[in-house]
């Protein structure tokens, strides 16, 4: 979970402690209430989009680990028709033209390939078999295309829901802030002479810092 996202995570988890240590200050018709009740919708807010976040993420990577293996079988066998047209260039003069794979690896350029490979072997299918090229070898093709573009929409999509979810979420935090910002005074001057509860409000309101990484140290030059 992103450093920022723990830091105000934890804030508002101790600004929630405080506010039920010191309920019976506030009640529900009180700005304070309002604000501390305000507060406690927001985190159950952040705790939805954070599972969500993390969700659709998980589901991004394996989404990410089936479209790269969907790649490189599809790659595969377009490479082994290829090689099969290559051979047949002493009957059919030119035909491995219409076999080309693209060097990138671009989806759209892949599978565009992968269909005109489908179109331009099926009236030659039985000369591929000939050549021990497998009997499915285009329903298998055609197979591949269809999970391939399958496993590319998931990905797009848990892409996406990773995206709404990490805007949201950081909504959720950015109100948070602006809560604690409200209640700061309201507090304050609530528990103006009572040092102790101030004191604690002090430390459940207090938001750590973003811990920075050292900066890396330079060895020394060696002496000549």
């Amino acid at each position: 979970m992103d450093s920022q996202v723990v830091r105000i995570s934890q804030l508002a988890t101790r600004m929630q402690n405080f506010a039920v240590t010191v309920a019976a200050a506030f009640n529900n018709a009180s700005l304070g209430g309002q604000k501390f009740a305000a507060l406690n919708g927001l985190i159950a807010e952040i705790d939805q989009h954070s599972s969500k976040q993390a969700l659709a993420r998980g589901s991004a990577q394996t989404s990410t680990t089936t479209k790269k293996e969907l790649r490189a079988a599809l790659r595969q066998l377009l490479k082994a028709i290829r090689d099969t047209a290559i051979s047949l260039e002493s009957e059919l003069t030119g035909i491995s033209k219409s076999f080309r794979i693209p060097i990138s690896n671009g989806d759209e350029g892949l599978v565009a390939s992968a269909r005109a490979f489908v179109e331009a072997a099926t009236p030659l299918k039985a000369r591929f078999i000939s050549r021990e090229m497998p009997a499915t070898f285009l329903d298998d093709l055609t197979d591949l295309i269809q999970r391939f573009e399958e496993s590319t929409n998931k990905f797009y999509l848990h892409r996406g829901e990773h995206t709404s979810a990490t805007a949201s979420l950081k909504k959720c935090l950015s109100q948070v802030i602006t809560l604690r910002r409200e209640l700061d005074p309201i507090v304050r001057n609530k528990f103006r002479d009572d040092p102790a509860t101030l004191a604690m409000w002090e430390s459940a309101s207090h938001l750590e810092r973003k811990t920075r990484k050292p900066a890396p140290t330079t060895p020394p030059a060696a002496q000549s």
